[in-house]
């Protein structure tokens, strides 16, 4: 028994010896060889002609059944590439720049109703069309928006005959108000994170620096707090 004990403390201290050379879970010594960590992202395929990559998304996740009333919005990507990437489907384009190429006729709706139509140009990056929230029910599951595009050449003959539609779907989240919670919201248009107030006396959504491990690392926020306000002013 006893030299079982000292086999188990052995093993125990070569585990812990050889943990202590890596740093979540990469070599770190100067020592020790270099481990290529893997991971990486395989390379679209190229295409040839010209790929339409048209999504669309809720400007704000979620909304909650305060908003109904004030504007809210839909965003719309419209990248012409030529990489084979998830959900691109081919655009016959005149010739000539792409700025002079034509536009999307887009259509947003929901359960069958229209809530936005619009006029958006090709390889536009989150493109808002507002669109109000009243009628719409706020629940705890997502509601299914409906994105539908249909290509405008600007020189009809020197594109494809045919109509080219494309489509796209965005989960669309109205939630009730929360009674004994907090909400934090993201604004798509920036990235940004919003809060009310930690004082939980109300006030408007305002965005916030979430703090995580590094940012609070050797102290960095807490004896520096004005690093918070010079990052707000870079954005």
């Amino acid at each position: 028994m006893l030299h079982l004990a000292f086999a188990a403390l052995g093993s125990l201290h070569l585990l812990t010896s050889v943990s202590a050379q890596t740093w979540c879970n990469k070599n770190y010594m100067s020592s020790q060889p270099v481990v290529p960590p893997g991971g990486n992202f395989p390379m679209a395929a190229p295409s040839a002609d010209p790929l339409l990559a048209f999504r669309c998304a809720a400007a704000m996740k979620p909304y909650l059944e305060e908003d109904v009333g004030t504007p809210a919005g839909v965003l719309v990507d419209s990248p012409v590439v030529y990489s084979v990437i998830s959900g691109a489907e081919p655009i016959d384009l005149p010739s000539g720049p792409l700025s002079s190429a034509g536009n999307l006729d887009v259509t947003v709706s929901l359960n069958g109703k229209t809530l936005a139509k619009a006029l958006v140009p090709l390889n536009a990056s989150a493109y808002e069309l507002p669109f109000s929230l009243n009628g719409i029910t706020p629940q705890m599951t997502p509601y299914n928006l409906s994105c539908e595009a249909t290509y405008l050449a600007t020189n009809s003959a020197a594109s494809s005959s045919s109509t080219q539609t494309y489509s796209a779907s965005a989960a669309l989240s109205v939630l009730p108000n929360p009674t004994n919670s907090s909400v934090t919201k993201m604004d798509l248009r920036t990235g940004a994170l919003l809060a009310r107030p930690a004082t939980g006396l109300g006030g408007e959504y305002e965005p916030i620096f979430p703090i995580g491990f590094y940012t609070t690392f050797d102290g960095y926020l807490s004896t520096n707090l004005s690093a918070i306000d010079i990052l707000k002013e870079q954005g």
